[in-house]
This record gives C-alpha cells, sequence and structure tokens, in this order.
C-alpha cells in the first residue's frame, strides 16, 4: 500500500511526493526514537533480575487468569500499565507493564514501591515487564479526579445485578468488565461482540450525539451545544480512564462530531486524516497496535458507511437517535471484520447480524448506565432505579450472545489464506470483474463443504482433539453420548471440538490426572453437557489443580478407581478396564520434567467397543508402564494412545505387547517440552504403526483403524470453527 501511495505520488504529482516523504521521515524518525527509548540499555541490563521500582499505577489493574505453561496453571494475577520513575534508585521515566498479587489493594494514579523481577515483554508499548516479588509499599494516595472517578466506578459496580446482564452494563457504560466470567467474555468475543464493552470512538459518537439531540431543547446555539457535549466528554474520559484507547476513541469521535455538524463526509474524511497523524505525532508505537486499526476503520465506517444506512432506515424509522444508534455500531463493525479476521484467525458469520440485533438497545443501556453511575455515590436509590430499566435491555444481549455462540464460525489455519480471499475481492470489486469474486467465494464454499463432510466423518468411533499441548480424546457412544478421556489445557479447544463432534452427554469421563494440560477445559465440558460419572486419579495433586475440580465437579458422581476394576456400558457395547493405578504407587524413579509421581498415577486403560480397542494411559512414564506390562492385564489394542505426548519415556516392551495399528500423539505445536520425542517416533515407524499427531494434523478422527480422517492444518485450508 505504502509503495503503490509512492509510486502515484511520483507520477502524478510532486507536491505529494514531498508531503509523502516528510510524512514517512517524521514518522521513522519518531518510531525511532520511541523505540530507542524503550530498549533503554540501563534498564535491559538489569532484565532477569529482581529491582526496586519506583512508579505509579497509569491504568486500573485487571485480574488476569494464569495461564497453562506444561502440567500447571500459573497463579491469577493483577496487571497494570505502570510509568517507571525510579529503578535502584537511578531516575528513569519508561512505560512497564507490572502483575502482582490479586490481594494488594493498589488504584490507578497511586505511588508505589515494590521490589520485582524484570521479564521480557512481548507488548510493544513497554519496555518490560515486572513481577512483583514482594509486599507494595504505597506513596500518599491518588490524586482527587481519580479518586472521585474511582468512587464513582466502585459505587456503580457495587450495585449491578449479580447476573450476566447486570454485570455486562459496567461493560458497555464505563469499559469495566471486572463482574464478567471469563467464559461469558469469550462468548461475546466469539459472537463478536467483545468491542461493546470496550469504549470506543462509536461509544462516543453514540453519546455525544444522543446528547446533542437532547440538548437542542436546552440550547439553541450549535456551537453551545458542542461545547457543553465536549465538556462532559472530556468528564467522561476520566470516568472510563484516560488510557491509549480511550483518548483515541475520543479523537475519533470528534472527528465524526465535526464532520456530521460542519459539514459533508469530505470534511470528515480530511479530519479523520488528521486525528491520525496527531494521535501517531503522540505515540508513533500505536502504529503497530490492532487496537488503533481498529479504531480508525470504526470511525471510517461511521463516517463513510453510516449515512448511507441512515438514509434507508429513514425511510422506515422517523425517530434519528433511533436510526443513528442501529447504523454507527453496524457500519463500524462492517469495516472492522477484515482486521478481526486477520487478528483471530476466525470470521464470525453472525458478527453482523449480533449487532444488527443488539443495536437498538446500546444507546439506552449508555445512557442510563451513564446517568446512573454518575448518581451512584449521592442517590443510589435512583441509580438502581435506572439499573432497574436497563437490566431487561442487557438481558437481550446475553440472549443474542447465547443463542449464537454455538453457531459455526469461518476458521483459518493460516491467515493467509484470508488475505488472499479479501485481496481477490477487492480486486472484483474495483476493477469490475465479478468472475474474480464469485471464484474467491467458489473456494470459500467448497472449502467449507469438504470441511464440514470429511471430519469427523459418518460412522467415527475415535477422535482426538486438536487440544493443544495437552490430552482430549473421545470415544463415541452413539446418539451423542461419549466417553471422554481427559479435557485439555483450555475450555473453548476442548468445548468446540465437542460441539463438532455432535456430544451432548458424557455416560463417562476419565481425568486421568490433575496435571492442567489434561483437566484445564473443565468448566465448558461441564457447561452444557450431562455427565454421569467422572473417574478421578488416586493421587490428589498438584493441590491447587485437585481442589478447583472437585470444586467444578460438585454434584456429580465421582468415584476413584484402581487396576483390575471392569466396568460395562451394556447399553452401549463398550467395556472398560481399568490397568493402572494400584491404590497406593509405592516410589518410583524421579524423571526430569513437571512430576514424575503425578504422572504415574494417571489412570490406564483398555476400551473395547464394537468395532475398535484403544489403549489410553494419560502421562504414564517407563516405571509405571512396566509395572502395567508385567501384570497380566494387559493386551493387544488396535489404537494406541501415546503416553505423555510422545515424550521420550516410554517402556517399549508395553509397545510390543501393545500391537496397536495406529498411535495417535497429542501435542502441541512448537512445544518447550520437545514433545514428540523423534527417536520414539522412528521405533513406531519401525514397528509399521501409523503414526497420527495433532501438531501436523490437527483433530484426528477414526471409523475404524483403516478409516481416519483429520481436520488438516496445511495454510490454504479453511473450516468451520
Amino acid at each position: 500500500m505504502a509503495l503503490s501511495a509512492f509510486l502515484l505520488a511520483v507520477v502524478y504529482r510532486r507536491t505529494v511526493f514531498l508531503i509523502l516523504a516528510v510524512t514517512a521521515l517524521v514518522g521513522l524518525s519518531l518510531v525511532s526514537f520511541r523505540q530507542a527509548a524503550l530498549n533503554n540499555q540501563f534498564l535491559q541490563s538489569k532484565v532477569g533480575s529482581v529491582v526496586r521500582l519506583e512508579g505509579v499505577i497509569a491504568t486500573d489493574p485487571v485480574l488476569k487468569e494464569g495461564l497453562v505453561i506444561g502440567s500447571y496453571r500459573k497463579p491469577d494475577q493483577l496487571s497494570a500499565l505502570f510509568k517507571l520513575t525510579s529503578i535502584d534508585g537511578t531516575r528513569i521515566d519508561l512505560p512497564l507493564r507490572i502483575r502482582f498479587n490479586p490481594a494488594s489493594d493498589v488504584e490507578i494514579d497511586q505511588n508505589l514501591i515494590v521490589n520485582a523481577r524484570l521479564v521480557k515483554s512481548k507488548e510493544r508499548k513497554v519496555a518490560a515487564l515486572a513481577i512483583a516479588t514482594g509486599e507494595i509499599t504505597k506513596i500518599g494516595k491518588p490524586r482527587n479526579l481519580f479518586r472521585f472517578t474511582s468512587k464513582i466506578r466502585d459505587d456503580f459496580r457495587a450495585l449491578a445485578s449479580d447476573n450476566k446482564a447486570g454485570a455486562l452494563i459496567p461493560g458497555l457504560v464505563l469499559g469495566d468488565t471486572s463482574l464478567q466470567s471469563q467464559s461469558f467474555i469469550t462468548q461475546m468475543r466469539r459472537v463478536g461482540l467483545s468491542h461493546l464493552t470496550a469504549v470506543s470512538g462509536a461509544n462516543f459518537a453514540m453519546v455525544a450525539t444522543f446528547l446533542l439531540w437532547l440538548l437542542q431543547f436546552l440550547v439553541k446555539r450549535l456551537r453551545n451545544r458542542l461545547w457543553v457535549v465536549g465538556i462532559i466528554l472530556i468528564l467522561f474520559i476520566f470516568l472510563v480512564r484516560p488510557t491509549p484507547s480511550v483518548l483515541r476513541a475520543a479523537v475519533m469521535s470528534a472527528v465524526v462530531i465535526l464532520a456530521k455538524y460542519f459539514g459533508e463526509r469530505s470534511f470528515g474524511v480530511p479530519s479523520l486524516a488528521a486525528a491520525i497523524m496527531f494521535l501517531l505525532l503522540l505515540d508513533p508505537i500505536q502504529s503497530t497496535d490492532p487496537g488503533f486499526a481498529l479504531s480508525v476503520l470504526a470511525t471510517a465506517g461511521i463516517l463513510l458507511l453510516s449515512p448511507v444506512i441512515e438514509d434507508r432506515l429513514s425511510k422506515k424509522i422517523r425517530t434519528i437517535w433511533i436510526v443513528q444508534s442501529i447504523a454507527i455500531p453496524v457500519s463500524a463493525t462492517i469495516f472492522c471484520l477484515p482486521v478481526i479476521a486477520l487478528i483471530s484467525n476466525q470470521l464470525s458469520l453472525v458478527t453482523v447480524p449480533a449487532n444488527i440485533l443488539v443495536a437498538p438497545v446500546i444507546a439506552p443501556i449508555t445512557l442510563l448506565g451513564f446517568v446512573a453511575a454518575i448518581f451512584a455515590p449521592i442517590a443510589p436509590f435512583f441509580s438502581n432505579f435506572l439499573l432497574l430499566l436497563a437490566t431487561p435491555l442487557a438481558h437481550w444481549i446475553v440472549i443474542i450472545s447465547q443463542s449464537m455462540a454455538n453457531l459455526p464460525a469461518i476458521s483459518f489455519n493460516r491467515i493467509f489464506a484470508f488475505f488472499l480471499l479479501f485481496v481477490a475481492i477487492m480486486i472484483g470489486l474495483i476493477s469490475g470483474h465479478k468472475w474474480v469474486i464469485y471464484l474467491a467465494i467458489l473456494f470459500l464454499s467448497m472449502q467449507l463443504m469438504i470441511a464440514h463432510f470429511t471430519w469427523p466423518g459418518s460412522g467415527w468411533q475415535i477422535a482426538n482433539c486438536d487440544v493443544g499441548q495437552g490430552d482430549g480424546m473421545v470415544v463415541n457412544l452413539g446418539e451423542g453420548n461419549a466417553i471422554v478421556i481427559d479435557v485439555g489445557p483450555e475450555p473453548e479447544k476442548m468445548d468446540q471440538c465437542l460441539r463438532q463432534l455432535g456430544i451432548s452427554s458424557i455416560p463417562l469421563l476419565i481425568l486421568t490426572h490433575f496435571h492442567s494440560d489434561h483437566i484445564g477445559g473443565i468448566s465448558k465440558v461441564l457447561e452444557s453437557r450431562r455427565i454421569s460419572q467422572v473417574w478421578i486419579s488416586s493421587l490428589a495433586q498438584p493441590a491447587a489443580a485437585y481442589q478447583s475440580t472437585i470444586k467444578q465437579l460438585n454434584g456429580i458422581d465421582i468415584k476413584i478407581v484402581q487396576q483390575g476394576e471392569k466396568y460395562l456400558l451394556p447399553k452401549f457395547a463398550t467395556q472398560v478396564l481399568v490397568l493402572w493405578p494400584k491404590l497406593s504407587l509405592g516410589q518410583m524413579p524421579t524423571l526430569p520434567g513437571d512430576g514424575s509421581e503425578v504422572n504415574n498415577s494417571s489412570i490406564s486403560v483398555i476400551i473395547k467397543t464394537k468395532t475398535l480397542s484403544i489403549f489410553a494411559g494419560g502421562d504414564i512414564e517407563p516405571a509405571a508402564q512396566e509395572l502395567i506390562t508385567s501384570s497380566g492385564y494387559l493386551s493387544e489394542v488396535d489404537v494406541l494412545k501415546v503416553s505423555h505426548h510422545g515424550s521420550a519415556y516410554q517402556y517399549l516392551p508395553m509397545l510390543d505387547r501393545l500391537n496397536p495399528k495406529v498411535a495417535i500423539i497429542s501435542v502441541g505445536k512448537g512445544n518447550s517440552y520437545g514433545h514428540p520425542d523423534q527417536q520414539f517416533i522412528a521405533e513406531l515407524n519401525s514397528r509399521n504403526i501409523q503414526v497420527w499427531r495433532t501438531d501436523l494434523s490437527g483433530g484426528i478422527s477414526l471409523a475404524s483403524p483403516n478409516k481416519i480422517r483429520v481436520t488438516g492444518k496445511e495454510w490454504w485450508q479453511i473450516r468451520w470453527g
């Protein structure tokens, strides 16, 4: 794009060329200066060590769930931007990201001193990540303006109802998502409604438009109305927090307001360009932020597409603010779709319909919520009344989100495939060659049809879900019933796989052991399916993971099984034989890794259905494998679910005794453990055992040892996600 603009400038006008050259020079210089500042040599020399930091919390702390790293889940932490002023007594002015204990009572604009370990950060707008290692010392109190706005936010949050709709309102009004569950946030993101809880240019524009409409009955002169609205929006900025994204939204909304009330679209586009340049001059690193691109596109959509939608709707709807409350979010969403797809590798087919359906309630919720927030500290009864009016409207958004969350989205293995399709469609539109568009649509349709009918395939018996570096296997019992062995590290991936497989009932759920890469996805599996019985390991370790899992399994029949037990599911003509563990594990060798004791407590079973038999053993290591081999319970199987993601720790006599035709390895691409071990893969190949890996093939399904289908991970493949 930049090259095209450069060539056009050279060909058509020297002045344009000069402007572009100066702009590029200034931009590159600013980015270089800022990057040089972030790469401060003194600070970088401290990376990896514990240092004494002084500075100011620049954003509201947000609770971040701990990620699953290998077999363990990191603890939850609060995260905030931190304006560093001193490091080990040396004055320095740089932005950091800081993470600290959730029990810490720290507010925005709080000066503090803390000992923290510095690590490198992938976040481009900060110089490093600081992880607090001790107590935080607070210095003074936040400034009055922040204390006042924090009081409003806290009181407003306290008044919100204890349900999804109530938790949604603070997010819609103030961008405060602290009351929302992670599963609901993910659900909103999948449907394409997550932008509603991020204060954006579209939100500012809606509020400003409504205020201008309301003020016309009180203030006659347009200029005076604009001044009043401007002052209110400035106060609103501090209420929702003056973060770069909010300031960006405010600038973009100012562009929209000026375009609407001082001229036609021709005025708005130059104003948008000026706003972009202004923001990039202030903070050139924003040019690398996807949020900046989304903000610009949303504003462009409001300027260019919104008037077209308004013209069409105004013929049927006479109330201007209702028309605009529909046109603004819809136009912004349509313009943002390409970037959303580029970021997520996914394109939801329900995003536009969902935004159209919720659009009429956004403005009323925002207005009622804003007034309720202002009155929350002084007249909570009045705020409660306004929230009572807003809650049914928020319930509508929840209903739309829940009803559309299970509808399929288009998933791209590599975003390059989407990019090619998008470019083809744009070329067709610009050049007028409709056959290019038809060809792109045909390619997309064929891909989706193939994906729909090929995986898991009719008559599938076993499926291994692509859950990354973890385990999640499904044994089909028919009519939406299945035995599930482990649930992967992430709730969404396992839930999505079970939905693709059409599983609504789980007569038996086997959680082989309590490492997070095997039980981390339990919440979504339980959410919408009937679970009859759960088998768990005899070792209640790691303690935190065990306690969390047992709490989620409350009300479900839980059983600790032991070697030699046999279970029949006569309704499904299926037999399950428990090969391991013994109730008393005894002493076993400790191997390098995440914990041999827990690994060797894994439930190991042979499952025999009408057509297939499979061995699955969690993460058992050679010591346990040897004891199983000599136990007398082991027999030949058709399919081997390779233990411990194909690690090097395998007992080959056990492999020979099982004598499988197919080996399935559930493993994450590019994992840090070196799984699967190439020498063990060679052992499998030397025995003429077919090897299938989720890191290379994606989801794997078997109808028999000779009928294997995969979701595929080739770059050009597009499927339902």
